[in-house]
């Protein structure tokens, strides 16, 4: 090899080198470019400047006489329409042209099946097959060069199409499609971000509307906790502005005595991520005073379970809490009456009892020994006797009206109903002996009931004593005791074949105090106002049936303990 062969060889390695090194230098560059756009795409969050800007930079890069963005746009509905973006040409041009469809040439793109790159796309045999225009429709800009590529998202969904055209033949080269290709792999996350940001939008702008419908103060919050919307009646009872309330600017509306408690509440919750709720003062401008509210605010999580947001309600409860208030005087007051009220009829019982049976015991002595002048003088002592026989009977009664009260509060376990009705009868054993009356149990659905053990023998021995004294002389008694279990209640009935009652004339007052239905036999007529009592006491009820000479069925629906 000569010296000029050397030389030519020297020059040629130069050239080659220098266009390695110009090549290097302008992948370099549109790397660092591409970085760039990415940057750019990402830090922007409305849709539509999204695309537009993705349809500009890669029209440029590309070399296209023009091009354009065709992507999927979701309403408030979920329903999804098709929208555009152009670069290198007017909107005008395209408005007088029928609705895109998806023809043999444009399917690929829009199933996400990849690129169509072509040097001259009216020599394509997928070119022209449709009718009616077989082809560009009249008006279209001039198309040779012709260059399709879907925008994909990570997940694989097709976000839409970018296209390309230029009016002359082999414009685009692979290292066109290369850089258009990264363009939208960049604008896939850019669109997948702004269709996040748009429907978070959305969402927050559903939740303003239902909250400047409700009647109370309404406001949401950011996940740390600066609140940044309040509804309109927030304005309106604070006179606060959305400057002055924003972030902790609410702070200056509640009450100096509360808002330790309430800034501690609130922090607790943002860290817990829990509903807030608590009750406090917030000061409205219309006269300058506090009254109650009841604030609460939950998390808004996405399905991740991360907050995106709090909303919080402010309903005025003052008018509720003075009225709270005022009634828990009342029961204080009530209860000091009702104390009051037992302690004198305790005394007055414990007080009265000893003297009527002393006299008594003396009218006994002077029925045995005394001498009686005129027959004027014995019926006297007898109605002497049945007196204070009616008195004792009545401290006995005021006694245990006393025991009824004192027992409100009573220890509560599970007891065996079979037990009661068995100790009831050992105490009615005389009466029971009288008459011949048999009881029948059926418990074996509800044995037992959550109840005080004194409250719920006192309620049967006067059921079970009520069946035995006025039953019917035509037939031997017979008490008919049933338990069952019915949503929230135990439900007892004791059923009997007696005398029965006409509850059309008597109903509203079978449980009045000292009510008697029935004079043939000696009573007080405060049984059942007393089992009444302890079933309402315990938060039951009772219902009756029953018919003249056939009977009567009392049935007492005693109250589930709920579940913790």
């Amino acid at each position: 090899m000569n010296s000029e062969e050397v030389i030519d060889n020297q020059q040629e390695l130069l050239l080659k080198l220098k266009e390695t090194q110009r090549q290097l230098e302008e992948k370099n560059k549109q790397l660092e470019l591409i970085n760039q756009i990415g940057s750019m795409l990402t830090s922007e969050l409305e849709l539509e400047k999204v695309v537009q800007n993705v349809t500009d930079i890669a029209t440029k890069l590309s070399k296209a006489q023009f091009g354009a963005l065709f992507y999927n746009k979701e309403n408030e509905k979920g329903e999804e329409y098709l929208l555009y973006a152009l670069s290198g040409a007017s909107k005008d041009d395209f408005a007088h042209l029928p609705v895109l469809r998806v023809t043999p040439m444009l399917a690929p793109t829009f199933s996400g099946e990849g690129v169509i790159r072509s040097d001259d796309i009216t020599k394509d045999p997928r070119y022209g097959r449709n009718k009616p225009h077989r082809g560009m429709p009249k008006g279209h800009l001039p198309v040779k060069s012709y260059m399709a590529l879907p925008v994909v998202s990570k997940k694989g969904k097709v976000l839409g199409g970018l296209f390309f055209g230029h009016s002359k033949s082999g414009v685009f080269t692979q290292n066109e499609e290369n850089l258009v290709l990264s363009i939208a792999a960049q604008a896939a996350v850019a669109i997948d971000n702004a269709h996040l940001y748009e429907a978070k939008l959305q969402a927050e702008q559903r939740v303003k509307r239902v909250l400047e419908s409700i009647p109370q103060m309404a406001w949401t919050s950011l996940p740390d906790g600066f609140i940044d919307y309040f509804n309109e009646r927030w304005y309106a009872y604070t006179g606060q502005s959305f400057d002055q309330a924003k972030g902790n600017g609410w702070e200056n509306i509640v009450h100096p005595d509360d808002i330790a408690h309430v800034n501690d509440v609130w922090q607790k919750a943002l860290k817990n991520g829990e509903t807030f709720e608590l009750g406090s003062r917030l000061r409205g401008v219309a006269d300058n005073s506090y009254r109650w509210h009841l604030t609460r605010a939950v998390p808004v999580k996405d399905e991740k379970g991360k907050i995106q947001l709090w909303v919080g309600t402010s309903t005025d409860v003052d008018d509720y809490k003075t009225t709270q208030e005022t009634l828990l005087q009342k029961n204080k007051e009530l209860e000091k009456i009702n104390k009051d009220l037992d302690s004198f009829v305790y005394t007055a019982s414990h007080d009265l009892k000893a003297p009527v049976i002393n006299i008594m015991q003396i009218l006994e002595e002077l029925k045995v020994s005394g001498i009686y002048t005129t027959d004027d003088t014995k019926i006297f002592v007898n109605l002497l006797d049945k007196s204070l026989n009616q008195l004792h009977s009545t401290i006995d009664d005021l006694s245990a009206l006393v025991k009824v009260q004192k027992n409100i509060n009573a220890t509560v376990e599970y007891l065996s109903l079979k037990d009661i009705v068995e100790e009831v009868k050992l105490s009615l054993n005389e009466e029971f002996y009288r008459s011949g009356a048999k009881v029948l149990l059926e418990l074996d659905e509800v044995p037992t009931v959550p109840f005080s053990k004194a409250n719920l023998r006192s309620v049967l021995f006067n059921l079970i004593s009520n069946s035995v004294k006025y039953c019917s002389p035509d037939r031997t008694p017979e008490i008919v005791i049933k338990s069952a279990a019915i949503p929230g209640y135990y439900q007892i009935s004791v059923s009997d074949n007696g005398l029965g009652l006409d509850l059309e004339t008597q109903k509203g007052k079978l449980f009045q105090m000292f009510r008697r239905f029935h004079d043939h036999v000696a009573g007080s007529g405060i049984g059942l106002y007393i089992v009444n009592r302890i079933i309402e006491n315990q938060g039951g009820y009772i219902e009756v049936t029953s018919a003249v000479n056939k009977g009567t069925t009392f049935n007492l629906f005693i109250k589930k303990e709920e579940k913790k």
